[in-house]
C-alpha cells in the first residue's frame, strides 16, 4: 500500500478522482488523501507521511520547488484543451472573436496547427510560473481576445478581469494514467531502496574491508573495516593511488582487462593482507573495481575457531603422558624420548605389540606438541576396505561415485589441518592408497575424490604398527619411499613382560576402575597372586591385563585378598588348555623332554639346574611360558 496526496483545484475533479480510486486495482494499492486547493495555497501542504504527491499544472511545478517527496504532475492533454476551447466556442453567445489560451508553454505547443480545424482564431500566452498568469490574461485581452481558456489559475484570473473564462478539465484517462505511474514509480523506488539497503548492510556488516573505486580512481564507497585496516579517518572521494598506492597497479590491470584478481598478498604496516579485485561491469564496460581485503592473521584466527569447533565435536586428544601408568625405567626412557619428539614437527612411527598403548602415546604426543590446540584425528586403517578408507582420508565431492552425501564430504586430512592425524595399523593400507598417501605427504596438498582442485593441508602424521615394515617392503606389501616419509622419528613401546615393575601398578589401577559401586577399598593381592602376575607374559599386553582385572572384579569376594587361584581362573578360563597355550619365546630352542628324566618334574628340575635357577631361561628351554612354569612348580611342590 502506497500513501499518496492528491491536490486538485476544483470540486468536480475531487468526485472524479474518488470514483476512480474505488476501482479495486487502485483501492488495494493506494491509500489516497485528496485536498481541494489552488496553487496560491500550496505553502500549507504538509507532505510528511506520503510517498508521493499528485498535482496539476502550476501547483505541481510550485510543489516540486518546495517539497522533498516526489511530485507527479497530473497531465493536461491536448485533447483536454481542445474540449475546453470547443466548449468556449460553442457555449458563448455571440461566438468569441478570438480565444486566449493561457498556461505553460509545453501544454499549448500543438494548438497553432489546429487553428483551421477549430474555425476560430487563437492567441497563446504562456508563463512558467503561476504568478505570471494574470499578466498573460491581460496580454491576451490586449491582443483582442474576448474569452480565456487555461488552467484553473487562468480561469480565476479571467473572472477578475471580467472576461469569460473556461478551465481545462482533467479527463478520467489522465487520472488513471497518473495513478498507474504512481504505483510503478513507488514500487520501483521501494525495490531500489530495498536493494540499496541490502548493499549497505552487506558492505557494513562484511568482515572484509571493502572499497569501490570508480574508473577515475576515485574511492566512492568505504566501510568501517577498510578504515580500520588502513588506519585512515576517511578514504571516500580520495585517489586510490594517493591513499593506497600498492593497490594501484592491480586496480589498473583489472580496469583494463575486466578480469578479477584474487589472493594478492601485500604488506600494510605490520599486517599481511590478502586482496581481491572484482571488476564492476555496466553495459559490458568496466565502470569500476570492487576491492575486498582482509588481514591474514584474522583469517588464521577464524580458521583456528573452526578447528576448535571441530575439536569440540570429538576431534581432540584426551590423554597426556601423565595418564600413562608406569614405574619402570624402560617406560621412563620411552616417555622421555616421546616428549622430545613431540616438540618437533616431524612425523613419528610408533612400534609395538598389540595392547602396548600406541594410541595413548599418540594422543600424549599431540597434547605435548605445539599442535595441542588443533584437532586430533584417528583412524584404524585395518578397519575399512580400500575404497572406503580412501574416501575417509581424502574426502569426496558430490557425485564422485554412487551413494555420495549431498554436498560431498570433508576428508580426515582436511579435518586434521593444523593438528595431528593418527594412522593406526598403517601396515594394512593397500599399495594403491599408499601411493596417494605419499603424494599428500610430499606436496602437503589433498585432492578430494572427483574434484579437480587441491587443498593445502598442514598435518603431522603419527603412525602405528605391530608389524615389521621392512619385511613387508621385501614382500612387496609396503612402499619403501612411504616408509621414509613416515618413519622419521621412531618410538618403540615395550611389551608388558619387559615392564615387570609396572604390572602390579597397572593391575591395581584397572581393578580400581572396575570395583563394584558398593566397594570402596581395593583388595590386596596375596604374595602368590603377585608372583603369578609378575610371571605371566601377557602377550595381549595391557589390553589383556584389563580383561583379567575386569574378570577378577566379577569373580572376587570382596573385601578378601585376591588369591593366585582366582587369578589363574581369570588368566586361563576353563575352555583353554593352558599347557598348550601361547608358548611365547624370544628365541625358541629345542625343548628338553621327559625322555632324559623319569617325570615332568625331573625335566623341570633339570632345566632350572641348567639355567642356574633362572626361571625365564628355564621356561624358554622347556618351550613353555613363565606362568606355566610357575604353576608346574606349585603343582610338584618344587623349590627353586
Amino acid at each position: 500500500m502506497i500513501h499518496v496526496l492528491i491536490i486538485v483545484p476544483y470540486p468536480e475533479l475531487v468526485d472524479k478522482t474518488c470514483k476512480i480510486l474505488d476501482i479495486p486495482k487502485y483501492k488495494d494499492a493506494i491509500d489516497a488523501t485528496i485536498q481541494l486547493m489552488t496553487v496560491d495555497k500550496v505553502d500549507q501542504v504538509i507532505s510528511s507521511g506520503y510517498d508521493l504527491i499528485i498535482a496539476r499544472g502550476y501547483t505541481a511545478v510550485t510543489l516540486s520547488q518546495k517539497q522533498n517527496v516526489p511530485i507527479l504532475p497530473l497531465p493536461i492533454t491536448t485533447l483536454d484543451i481542445l474540449h475546453a476551447i470547443i466548449d468556449c466556442r460553442d457555449t458563448l453567445t455571440p461566438t468569441p472573436r478570438k480565444i486566449g489560451c493561457v498556461g505553460r508553454g509545453n501544454e499549448f505547443e500543438s494548438l497553432n496547427s489546429l487553428t483551421d480545424v477549430l474555425n476560430i482564431p487563437i492567441y497563446i500566452s504562456t508563463t512558467s510560473t503561476y504568478r505570471g498568469v494574470e499578466q498573460c490574461v491581460q496580454d491576451a485581452i490586449d491582443h483582442g481576445c474576448d474569452a480565456i481558456v487555461g488552467g484553473y489559475s487562468a480561469f480565476l484570473a479571467a473572472q477578475d478581469k471580467d472576461i469569460p473564462g473556461f478551465f481545462v478539465r482533467t479527463g478520467e484517462e489522465a487520472i488513471t494514467q497518473v495513478l498507474d505511474d504512481a504505483i510503478r514509480i513507488i514500487e520501483a523506488s521501494s525495490m531500489q531502496q530495498f536493494r540499496n539497503e541490502i548493499y549497505k548492510t552487506v558492505i557494513r556488516s562484511s568482515t572484509n574491508a571493502i572499497l569501490y573505486v570508480d574508473n577515475q580512481e576515485r574511492i566512492i564507497i568505504e566501510n568501517h573495516q577498510a578504515l580500520s585496516l588502513t588506519r585512515k579517518k576517511t578514504l571516500k572521494t580520495r585517489s586510490l593511488q594517493q591513499m593506497l598506492p600498492f593497490m594501484d597497479a592491480t586496480y589498473r590491470e583489472v580496469l583494463s582487462t575486466g578480469k578479477a584478481v584474487s589472493n594478492e598478498i601485500q604488506q600494510l604496516y605490520d599486517q599481511t593482507i590478502s586482496i581481491e579485485y572484482i571488476p564492476i561491469l555496466i553495459r559490458e564496460k568496466v565502470d569500476g573495481v570492487l576491492i575486498s581485503f582482509q588481514d591474514i592473521t584474522q583469517i588464521q584466527k577464524q580458521e583456528a575457531t573452526i578447528r576448535k569447533n571441530l575439536s569440540d565435536k570429538g576431534l581432540r586428544a584426551k590423554y597426556t603422558f601423565r595418564d600413562i601408568i608406569h614405574n619402570s625405567d624402560i617406560m621412563n626412557t620411552t616417555i622421555e624420548k616421546a616428549r622430545r619428539f613431540a616438540e618437533t614437527s616431524s612425523n613419528i612411527m610408533l612400534l609395538g605389540e598389540s595392547g602396548t598403548g600406541k594410541e595413548l602415546f599418540a594422543q600424549s604426543i599431540h597434547n605435548c606438541s605445539k599442535r595441542k590446540d588443533g584437532p586430533f584425528v584417528a583412524i584404524n586403517c585395518a578397519a575399512l576396505p580400500e575404497n572406503l578408507l580412501e574416501s575417509e582420508l581424502f574426502g569426496y565431492v558430490q557425485g564422485a561415485f554412487t551413494g555420495t552425501n549431498k554436498g560431498g564430504k570433508i576428508g580426515l586430512f582436511e579435518l586434521a589441518h593444523g593438528g595431528t592425524l593418527f594412522l593406526d595399523e598403517i601396515s594394512e593400507v593397500s599399495i594403491n592408497v599408499q601411493s596417494k598417501l605419499l603424494r599428500v605427504l610430499q606436496e602437503r596438498e589433498v585432492r578430494r575424490i572427483g574434484d579437480d582442485k587441491v587443498i593445502s593441508v598442514d598435518v603431522r602424521i603419527i603412525c602405528a604398527t605391530n608389524q615389521n615394515l621392512k619385511k613387508l617392503i621385501v614382500e612387496g606389501r609396503f612402499r619403501q619411499d612411504l616408509l621414509y616419509r613416515l618413519d622419521v622419528l621412531r618410538v618403540f613401546l615395550p611389551p608388558l613382560r619387559r615392564r615387570e615393575k609396572d604390572v602390579l601398578l597397572i593391575f591395581s589401577s584397572l581393578l580400581r576402575h572396575y570395583l563394584p559401586d558398593n566397594v570402596e577399598e581395593l583388595p590386596p593381592l596375596t604374595p602368590e597372586a603377585q608372583e603369578l602376575l609378575l610371571f605371566t607374559p601377557f602377550p595381549g599386553n595391557v589390553r589383556e591385563l584389563r580383561n583379567v582385572a575386569e574378570r577378577v572384579s566379577v569373580l572376587h569376594n570382596f573385601p578378601d585378598a585376591i588369591t593366585a587361584d582366582e587369578l589363574t581362573m581369570a588368566l586361563y578360563p576353563e575352555d583353554i588348555d593352558s599347557d598348550d597355550h601361547n608358548a611365547f619365546s624370544d628365541a625358541p630352542a629345542a625343548p628338553v623332554t621327559p625322555s632324559h628324566a623319569s617325570s615332568e618334574a625331573q625335566a623341570i628340575q633339570d632345566a632350572l639346574k641348567e639355567c642356574n635357577g633362572n626361571q625365564t631361561k628355564a621356561a624358554r628351554l622347556l618351550g613353555i611360558d613363565r606362568s606355566t612354569l610357575w604353576r608346574k612348580l606349585k603343582k610338584y611342590n618344587l623349590n627353586v
